[in-house]
């Protein structure tokens, strides 16, 4: 079964995520250090997606680069996601190479697809 993270440290964002994860049968890690993340990928079986919140990711976004290139590389989806009216971050975010960038609605309008 793929993995599924989710970097992010919004609590009610979280709970969101996790209820359309419990729905399709998936389980749902949520990380907020790049420790825990690597730990997280580590401990996968398989493959999955990564969910970036930009805005509240709690990992500096240079850092996250890193390890989201040895991810996508090793086939994992890779989906950061932010709110319209940073529009700054969608820049930053694709010059880092972290993965789709899409606004928060289009991800949420994307979560049954990503489990």
């Amino acid at each position: 079964m793929p993995s599924y993270i989710l970097v992010s440290s919004d609590l009610m964002f979280i709970s969101k995520v996790k209820e359309v994860a419990l729905a399709s049968g998936s389980d749902l890690r949520t990380v907020r250090s790049p420790e825990s993340l690597q730990k997280a990928v580590g401990e996968s079986a398989q493959a999955g997606v990564v969910m970036i919140d930009l805005e509240r990711a709690s990992i500096p976004l240079e850092a996250l680069s890193i390890t989201i290139a040895e991810l996508t590389h090793k086939g994992w989806r890779v989906v950061s996601f932010y709110s319209h009216v940073h529009e700054e971050l969608s820049s930053q975010a694709n010059r880092l190479g972290l993965g789709e960038v899409v606004p928060r609605s289009r991800f949420v309008k994307l979560l049954p697809e990503l489990f």
